[in-house]
């Protein structure tokens, strides 16, 4: 359910850096929040992407998204489970 709403949303929360092309010139800006959903292409506008080159995840960025895919819900999952065993 988490992943639906990262993937699908644009929440800028990761961070990543995104590589800019303007005639001869590369720019990269580090330290940007990126969506998941912009790798899907989802939460775009038609603008957006204007002069964008590239985008990706820090490491750090990457780190977040495997924490809110899936050790968040394997947390609640699990904290579920003890609160049922323990009324039984």
């Amino acid at each position: 359910m988490i992943s639906i709403i990262l993937f699908t949303l644009p929440i800028n929360l990761f961070p990543g850096e995104i590589v800019l092309s303007r005639g001869i010139s590369t720019v990269t800006l580090t330290d940007h929040n990126i969506s998941l959903s912009y790798f899907v292409g989802m939460g775009l506008n038609p603008g957006d992407l204007d002069g964008v080159k590239s985008f990706r995840l820090s490491p750090w960025g990457w780190a977040l998204a495997f924490c809110y895919i899936f050790l968040l819900p394997g947390i609640i999952a699990y904290r579920i489970y003890m609160k049922q065993k323990a009324k039984s």
